[in-house]
């Protein structure tokens, strides 16, 4: 769950339309603004997104958390608080979001940066309202090979959106890039996010791969979106690997990785509330996830020459 700094400049792009049941992360999603990254179908539970009358102001209660930039200068660019009947969460540059899960509401901020602030309310606001489900958060994006989900697990600038752009160029339909939400169950499952790719300038040629086309650009992003024929609903896909990436100078190798030792690496890379009950939830979840999942270390090179070959790796693994 990141943030980025700048301000977008939006390039002509085909038209925003309107799909019929939008959904994401397995809601439906009732909002009457458009949005740009909506899936079409799939969604069961309703999320309800509105505007916020004007502008807040910061409450009053201690906060809970804070999400920094990774950098020396870990300059904080998101907060959230424990109000009435939810949340708070304060998005640098954008304002604030008023969560009630219990409800299925997210109130977001008015704004004529739409792609940022739509891009903010797919990160924390909306993964607390699907924990609130029971459903996991971890930092990872993911994409569909024959009809299963395949977890690239890892922290920011670790090349998991620039791989899952490398699968979208062959083909694969990308279910999310950054926040994966996965359902626990007999075979657990990812409920496919927004329908968008961000992407870093120096792992971008300048063209935008087929079923892609360019909603925005920013310092240091280039925001791609799916174009309507490739997103899919947001119904449950099940999770076929999960894969760590790792790099490496010597090539691409696969690891199997236990489960009792891969909850380490979860934990690092979920989000929890910082509570004590919250906490022993999280671990618990992460514990049924690792036990349920076939699970890999992935070694490779992080250089676009390998993109090719690193995909093609990661088919053969997951297709034995």
């Amino acid at each position: 769950m990141t943030f980025e700094e700048g301000r977008p400049s939006v390039l002509p792009t085909a038209a925003v339309a309107r799909k019929v049941s939008p959904s994401g992360f397995g809601f439906q999603i009732r909002c009457r603004e458009p949005l740009r990254f909506v899936r079409s179908g799939g969604g069961v539970d309703t999320l309800e997104v509105v505007v916020a009358p004007g502008p807040r102001k910061p409450p009053g209660a201690a906060r809970l958390t804070d999400w920094t930039l990774a950098g020396p200068e870990r300059r904080v660019q998101g907060t959230l608080y424990k109000v009435e009947r939810g949340f708070e969460f304060w998005a640098k540059g954008v304002g604030a979001y008023r969560i009630d899960p219990e409800a299925g509401r997210i109130e977001m901020p008015e704004g004529h940066d739409d792609i940022t602030r739509e891009q903010r309310l797919w990160g924390i606001p909306t993964a607390l309202c699907f924990m609130h489900r029971g459903d996991v958060p971890l930092h990872a994006a993911a994409v569909e090979v024959d009809g299963g989900a395949v977890l690239l697990a890892a922290p920011r600038r670790h090349g998991k959106t620039t791989l899952a752009l490398a699968f979208q160029r062959h083909g694969y339909r990308v279910l999310t890039e950054d926040v994966a939400c996965c359902r626990l169950g007999p075979v657990p499952a990812v409920l496919p996010g927004p329908a968008l790719l961000r992407v870093r300038p120096d792992m971008y040629d300048g063209h935008p791969p087929a079923g892609t086309h360019v909603a925005a650009t920013r310092q240091g992003r280039v925001y791609l979106a799916l174009d309507d024929d490739q997103t899919g609903s947001s119904a449950p896909v099940p999770i076929v690997a999960l894969l760590f990436l790792r790099e490496s100078s010597t090539g691409i190798t696969f690891e199997r990785v236990l489960g009792s030792i891969a909850i380490r690496d979860l934990w690092a890379l979920s989000f929890r509330l910082p509570a004590d009950g919250a906490r022993a939830r999280g671990f618990t979840q992460l514990t049924e996830l690792a036990s349920a999942l076939r699970i890999w270390n992935l070694y490779r090179p992080v250089v676009l020459s390998s993109l090719d070959a690193t995909v093609a790796g990661i088919l053969e693994v997951c297709r034995r």
